[in-house]
């Protein structure tokens, strides 16, 4: 079957077959185009992925700040939770270091959508651009102390 049909037509099975080709060093076989692709979109994956827990932890941390009588466990180890995730994916893609800023300007416009959400809170409540450094935000004493337990 041709190459790129497969990839149109069956993409778990043009998977295996490139997979299969790879691990045979059967360069011929290989559909490089489409590799390519999905080597950059696993890229962006990764990225999407640093911003989404940005966002979570950001978002958090605004209604943590701004609506302190509303503080629970749940924020509390949703924060705990977040910043265990963001030194996770970033041992685990140090690459993605270089692109801290960026994430972190992404990551703090989706806190803000996930504060209003949550919140009754108007737009004006919240900052326009992020109050703090990435250290700061991932920090286990930033704000939200999740060094310790939790004490409503």
């Amino acid at each position: 079957m041709d190459k790129p049909f497969l990839y149109d037509q069956d993409f778990y099975g043009w998977t295996q077959q490139q997979a299969k080709a790879l691990e045979q060093r059967l360069v011929m076989e290989l559909d490089w185009q489409h590799l390519q692709e999905e080597i950059q979109a696993l890229g962006r994956q990764e990225y999407r992925e640093l911003v989404s827990l940005l966002s979570v932890l950001l978002g958090h941390l605004l209604k943590w700040e701004y609506q302190p009588e509303q503080r629970s466990r749940s924020w509390f180890l949703t924060i705990r939770e977040q910043r265990r995730a963001i030194h996770r994916h970033l041992r685990q893609n140090p690459s993605l270091k270089s692109r801290i800023e960026e994430a972190l300007l992404d990551g703090f416009e989706g806190g803000v959508d996930l504060a209003l959400r949550e919140t009754n809170l108007p737009l004006r409540t919240f900052p326009e651009h992020c109050p703090c450094s990435f250290d700061d935000a991932i920090a286990d004493n930033f704000l939200c102390d999740t060094r310790q337990d939790w004490e409503g």
